[in-house]
């Protein structure tokens, strides 16, 4: 094979994954900066009047809005219902914020005066993984910058978006423009290159020794299988019980949603619902699926429970429902 034929396929090679991740991964992350970016310049009555659109869509209506009181005016809450039973919606409303524990005792507590019986948290900015642990035990959703975004673009204005979606776009081009043309600097290097560094003849072996044939593997008995001990409680050192009490329960569903948040390919896994659990995900199915089923099959009274598997990022696909066991 000629050094130019392998410098160009290099070059191709190259040219390729940079054009692919610029466009698949880095134009998404600059889109969803940029559209973050929108709204935390926007005020509380157009971020609120937006929040109430989306949330329509997912079978809430609008009860009363106030401003929180508290000396943060960029922190307010929404009061909404879904026919049945009221919803608080909390608004940490700007880019700055890292949501922590302090955040979800105050959704919690506002929840308790006005007798919500669900709540949303909501910012452009980040939530840690306290707060996400928190929020799971007490039935709290997080929604912070990377979910807010897809959540509320179909509600800004079209020029909004359009501008957003032109200058990302512009972006990555040049980008690309860049990435190209340094894949095709390389390629030119290692086709001129190549032939010098094949003209250098080897040094001459001095030596020559045999390997010596491995020893015959001696057959050892087969040990006993050892017992399988049950699950244990991360918490109490006792064996995980098949019919925990509601209390118990609970601790269990945030242990199995503090343990999903820390694998790769979620990005955030909380309950929705005692018999749901949603599961946030840039990675496929198949790769994330038997974590999500290893830590609800150590717990018997969870075996069953519904797994939303919501879309990736970026991505068309379909909210996904399955079950690890079914009765």
């Amino acid at each position: 094979m000629s050094s130019w034929t392998v410098g160009l396929a290099l070059a191709a090679l190259v040219a390729t994954a940079s054009a692919a991740y610029l466009w698949l991964v880095r134009r998404p992350e600059k889109e969803l900066d940029a559209g973050l970016r929108a709204l935390a310049n926007l005020r509380w009555r157009e971020i609120a009047t937006i929040i109430g659109q989306a949330m329509q869509q997912r079978g809430l209506r609008d009860v009363a809005m106030h401003a929180d009181s508290g000396s943060d005016p960029t922190s307010s809450q929404l009061l909404m219902t879904d026919g049945d039973s009221r919803w608080l919606l909390s608004c940490k409303h700007g880019m700055a914020y890292r949501l922590g524990v302090a955040a979800v005792d105050e959704l919690a507590a506002g929840m308790e005066l006005t007798g919500a019986r669900a709540g949303i948290l909501l910012t452009e900015g980040r939530a840690g993984r306290e707060a996400l642990s928190a929020a799971a035990e007490r039935g709290i959703e997080i929604i912070d910058g990377r979910r807010l975004w897809p959540l509320l673009k179909p509600f800004l204005p079209q020029e909004t978006t359009t501008g957003i979606a032109a200058r990302t776009i512009a972006e990555a081009k040049r980008q690309m423009t860049v990435a190209v043309a340094g894949s095709i600097a390389l390629g030119l290097a290692v086709a001129v290159l190549l032939p010098r560094l094949a003209q250098e003849e080897p040094a001459p072996a001095t030596t020559a020794t045999q390997a010596a044939p491995p020893p015959a593997a001696t057959a050892t008995p087969a040990q006993p299988a050892l017992p399988e001990q049950p699950a244990q409680d991360p918490v109490t050192g006792k064996a995980i019980e098949d019919n925990p009490d509601a209390a118990t329960e609970a601790r269990y569903q945030a242990e199995i949603a503090r343990a999903l948040n820390n694998v790769p390919g979620i990005t955030r896994a909380y309950w929705l619902t005692r018999a749901t659990l949603v599961v946030e995900r840039t990675a496929t199915d198949k790769i994330i699926w038997p974590f999500i089923c290893g830590e609800l099959e150590r717990y018997p009274s969870l075996r069953t429970v519904r797994v939303q598997l919501n879309p990736r990022p970026g991505t068309d696909e379909p909210v996904r429902w399955r079950q690890c066991r079914t009765m």
